[in-house]
């Protein structure tokens, strides 16, 4: 038994202080008494309504039974009780780059990889993520943002390890999702033999020229740059506005064969920032199915209309906007504009923007977890195994308490195995 110190941002606001443990896949595989496993007492939230009055019971991984308490075989199991609380689906991350301050916490300090995934996934188990998607850009040498892990070969290091994560025990369910720069020509081979070598588990096109998409306000492109880049004069800036915009770019075909290529192995192909439905409308012959970020309301609708799945991000809900001052995530999803919300940077606000919107704005609890759970599955191909509370879906699923409006997360399982423990006690 290993105990953790808890990270003082998962502390709840109210005066409960957690004590959690951890426990490994070996550590599970240990205690074979327990073939089978029971959830009672909890307000279970399916895809399409809460549920009360039901077990969970788990076998093999799965979810094999959900049947009124009174007819649960308990013989042999071990029985969680959820003591009234809600029981919802793992929270699937798609778009999420936490990774990297674990790995690059300094510009000039690269640290050991597996390290800091293994300390990453504590904290991330510790969010109620039971899968993330690392994402990872993968930016042209030269660029101005160029920090050391995101240069071709940290990026194919990383997500060589993430791939081969699925064969090692893990504490959570490890995917890469590269985010390629579309500028970056002379990484263009390197991406297609990454694809072909099962590295790479969803694909974006990125495109961070100034003056569209993210950066269609020049002023927030000058904040975004590194401090030499703010401090420039205003010629300065112009001319490094002006070479980027003359910079060469890789071409439709090529972008057209490379998604090509991650559908013939079932991986999902997204935009990043799209700014203007004319750029919907390449990306739909591109074959993109999904909407990063979409830069205004009008081009998140368009794109529901023609079919993308339209992600926003869950940290603009708890900061009351974009950090960019692009599309508010709360508005889209009350205009209906928006099917996914991600955590992009910031892991612990998934679960507290899940919450806000139940238990703040009126969504019906089902609705709102679906944003981090089916709806992302569904995005990346994985919906028939994962995402909800169903027989026969894998058996990733969070016990959380409301505690005076926010989650406190009790009890993290992935492919069945409690995973995570936490006990709340009154604080010192």
């Amino acid at each position: 038994m290993r105990f953790w110190k808890i990270p003082r941002c998962l502390i709840p606001s109210s005066w409960f202080i957690p004590c959690f443990r951890i426990s490994s896949n070996h550590e599970n595989r240990r205690n074979k008494k327990y073939m089978k496993t029971v959830i009672t007492n909890g307000k279970l939230i399916l895809e399409d309504r809460v549920l009360e009055g039901f077990d969970i019971v788990l076998e093999a991984g799965e979810i094999q039974r959900i049947c009124p308490s009174e007819q649960t075989d308990k013989t042999d199991a071990q029985v969680y009780d959820a003591e009234n609380d809600y029981v919802m689906p793992g929270i699937i991350d798609i778009h999420s780059d936490m990774i990297e301050s674990y790995i690059q916490p300094r510009s000039t300090a690269i640290m050991d990889f597996s390290m800091g995934l293994r300390e990453a996934e504590r904290v991330l188990a510790g969010c109620g993520i039971t899968t993330m998607f690392h994402s990872i850009s993968m930016f042209r040498e030269g660029a101005w943002d160029v920090k050391e892990i995101r240069q071709a070969p940290q990026v194919r290091k990383l997500a060589g390890l993430i791939a081969g994560y699925r064969h090692e025990e893990r504490l959570i369910r490890h995917r890469y999702h590269l985010r390629y720069e579309i500028d970056n020509l002379a990484c263009y081979d390197q991406v297609k033999e990454m694809i072909e070598n099962g590295c790479v588990d969803l694909l974006s096109f990125i495109d961070h020229t100034p003056g569209q998409g993210q950066y269609k306000n020049l002023e927030i492109y000058r904040k975004h740059q590194p401090n030499e880049g703010r401090d420039l004069s205003e010629e300065a800036f112009d001319a490094l506005v002006q070479s980027e915009l003359e910079k060469a770019t890789v071409t439709f075909e090529q972008l057209k064969d490379l998604a090509e290529m991650a559908h013939s192995r079932g991986i999902s192909v997204a935009s990043h920032d799209d700014d203007t439905v004319e750029k919907l409308e390449v990306n739909e012959r591109l074959g993109v199915a999904i909407s990063e970020f979409p830069i205004t309301m009008e081009v998140a609708k368009e794109a529901r209309k023609k079919g993308f799945r339209t992600v926003v991000g869950a940290p603009n809900i708890l900061l009351g906007g974009s950090h960019s001052g692009n599309l508010s995530a709360l508005e889209a999803i009350r205009e209906g504009a928006a099917d996914v919300l991600v955590s992009d940077y910031y892991p612990q606000s998934l679960l507290q923007a899940v919450f806000r919107l139940f238990q703040r704005e009126g969504i019906p609890a089902w609705e709102a977890v679906r944003y981090v759970t089916l709806a992302p599955a569904g995005a990346v191909g994985l919906a028939d195994r994962f995402g909800s509370i169903a027989e026969g879906k894998q058996g990733d699923l969070l016990i959380v308490r409301s505690e005076n409006g926010c989650p406190a997360l009790k009890k993290v399982f992935v492919a069945g195995a409690c995973i995570l423990d936490c006990h709340y006690r009154k604080a010192d």
